[in-house]
């Protein structure tokens, strides 16, 4: 390498004072395997001379700090260099990192002293051992679990006092997921409250809590597909692969896997994992090992797919001998980790030049997934494509196969004779559904009962868990004033009778409502007082209705939007006979809740997905599953 023969490398690198740094009191003996060691992780010239340079600078830090030989080098002390230079030298600071992982390397660092624990990191170490050795959960997901563990004994004070998860109170927990509530958003913290909940049922099965906190700590509100996946046409695709620059080796690879990635649907952790040996020429199999199901899944080589392989295989995998098929482009020499595919499709993204907004490796196993729905394979087909173990988890795909849905829509009608526009006052004529008794109280601005403070705390309570609870705020309100009108003390059974019977002007549904808003407040604030009244749910229940739904025709809907065009224009609402003859259009033909068709704004955009021609990257593999259909 670099044109050397027969001589020291160290001397290659520094010509004319090499002298100066294998003569180093602390680093000299070293200073020649270090570059070696730094040229076969695939390190430059110009690197290994930054290196030893830092290293230079080291030495001379070590020596004012009283350390003047290697034998007294330890991890410890290689840490406080680190610190030491981070802000300072980056040159030292790579350097240093180097030579730590160059001396364990070459097994000539002592061991490093235990860390001191403290008592939350030891209770979470307990609690990370039973989810490895009893649940057996992956490493990355018991560290998740120990870190937010860690944070809750340690906001509880359980490092002062050991006795604070015994006498551990639902406040307490409320008052941590308020407090994680400000940096993570609903389906973030949806995973905290569940990994709190399974602490919390591990501590009770101990016996370290006395009560079952765990079935008393609520969840965040998060909807069952509330997040539509995100998936490109297969232009997009093929625009985004054709946009890799595939001259260079890093290029080259780049494309390779995240074509893999497209024709497959593979996911990042498992493109990553792929060996040399997960490809069989002989009998064309790609054999995958999914690092989140732990299951092997046979895939089918294309001819396409062989082809690319090869071609990287050649021309732009280093020589190495490392088995992973993927390799890191930068030294150190070694496997890429799966976030690292999410930087390199970013990278290509940004140097493509197409406007395709979020979008992760994921999104292409999306896009291959809607692909096959679209030319009629069968989802336990694309479930064992893609390596599902439920055919729920794929049937989240078909809310994204848009041209299916426009056919289930309704045609506009044809325009018809309108009617004739009541005129007078026709209110009169509609029945009263109810009567309100009385006038409506004045709600207060804030909480007057004694048990005003824990009302407004659980309020924010389901605020914090995702809920807007505006109207339930009003009811709640409601409720506040009548205690403070009765002076109520005590939370008893005559108590809630008697607010009850004050609705009972009300419709049924809004009864229930009411019911189930004070009821839900009434179950919050028996976890801290349990002699508090709860009422039976059973008359909560909705009633069957037995009034059928109407139907409406198509000759029926044709007339009332005839009609509506006829609704004459005030000054505020210029546009009022289209406005509503587009909402109920939408009501009709698309099937939109009234919330829904509210909801629209002029930033939607409607447009036709245009599907493109067969001609495709994974044609052959596509024609491959529909065949076994």
């Amino acid at each position: 390498m670099w044109g050397m023969k027969n001589t020291s490398l160290l001397k290659h690198v520094f010509p004319l004072n090499h002298v100066r740094y294998s003569s180093l009191p602390v680093f000299g003996p070293v200073m020649e395997g270090f570059a070696e060691w730094l040229q076969s992780q695939g390190y430059t010239r110009r690197t290994i001379r930054g290196m030893s340079q830092g290293a230079y600078v080291i030495d001379h830090w070590l020596r004012r700090r009283r350390i003047a030989s290697r034998a007294q080098i330890t991890p410890e002390v290689l840490t406080a260099a680190d610190a030491y230079f981070r802000p300072r030298d980056d040159n030292a600071r790579w350097a240093g990192q180097a030579l730590h992982r160059f001396l364990c390397d070459r097994h000539a660092l002592p061991a490093p002293k235990p860390a001191v624990l403290s008592p939350s990191q030891k209770e979470a170490g307990c609690y990370a051992t039973h989810l490895r050795e009893v649940r057996g959960l992956a490493e990355s997901t018991i560290v998740d679990h120990h870190r937010c563990v860690v944070r809750f004994l340690e906001s509880i004070g359980y490092d002062r006092k050991q006795s604070a998860l015994t006498q551990l109170e639902h406040s307490q927990i409320e008052r941590f997921v308020q407090q994680m509530a400000r940096t993570h958003d609903r389906h973030s913290l949806l995973n905290v409250v569940l990994t709190l909940r399974a602490f919390l049922r591990f501590e009770f099965s101990q016996g370290t809590l006395p009560r079952p906190l765990h079935e008393q700590l609520d969840t965040p509100r998060v909807y069952a597909g509330e997040r539509l996946p995100c998936a490109l046409t297969r232009e997009q695709v093929r625009a985004l692969l054709r946009s890799i620059d595939k001259t260079s080796p890093a290029g080259l690879r780049d494309f390779t896997m995240l074509f893999l990635i497209a024709l497959y649907g593979l996911r990042r952790s498992d493109v990553v994992g792929l060996r040399l040996e997960s490809i069989d020429w002989r009998n064309g199999v790609l054999h995958v090992k999914q690092a989140k199901t732990r299951q092997a899944l046979s895939l089918p080589l294309t001819d396409e797919a062989g082809d690319v392989l090869a071609r990287y295989l050649r021309k732009a995998r280093p020589r190495s001998s490392r088995r992973e098929l993927f390799l890191r482009s930068r030294a150190p020499e070694g496997p890429l980790l799966p976030w690292a595919v999410n930087v390199i499709l970013q990278n290509r993204l940004k140097h493509s030049g197409l406007e395709l907004g979020r979008v992760s490796p994921h999104t292409l196993r999306h896009s291959l997934a809607v692909h096959f729905l679209r030319r009629g394979v069968s989802m336990k087909c694309i479930g064992d494509t893609l390596g599902h173990r439920n055919l729920t988890s794929t049937a989240q795909y078909l809310r994204l196969n848009v041209d299916d849905l426009r056919k289930a829509g309704l045609p506009v009608p044809k325009p018809v004779q309108a009617m004739p526009l009541l005129t007078g006052d026709w209110h009169a004529r509609f029945p009263k559904v109810r009567v309100q008794m009385g006038p409506r109280p004045r709600s207060q601005s804030r909480f007057r009962s004694a048990f005003g403070e824990s009302i407004k705390q659980y309020i924010d309570t389901r605020r914090t868990l995702g809920c807007k609870y505006a109207e339930e705020e009003g009811v709640l309100r409601d409720w506040d004033a009548f205690l403070y009108r009765q002076k109520v003390k005590t939370l008893n059974r005559e108590c809630y009778c008697l607010w009850a019977k004050t609705k009972s002007h009300l419709a049924a549904k809004t009864q229930r409502n009411y019911w189930y808003c004070v009821r839900g407040f009434l179950v919050h604030y028996a976890r801290q007082h349990p002699r508090c009244f709860v009422p039976d749910q059973t008359p909560f229940r909705k009633p069957s209705s037995a009034r059928l739904p109407r139907l409406v025709s198509t000759e029926e809907m044709a007339r009332v939007l005839a009609t509506a065009a006829q609704l004459e224009n005030r000054k505020s609402t210029p546009l009022r006979s289209h406005t509503v003859q587009i909402g109920l259009t939408l009501l009709f033909c698309c099937g939109l809740r009234v919330g829904d068709a509210k909801l629209i704004k002029a930033a939607d955009k409607f447009r036709e997905q245009v599907v493109p021609g067969d001609a495709w990257i994974a044609q052959s593999f596509s024609a491959h599953l529909t065949s076994k259909t």
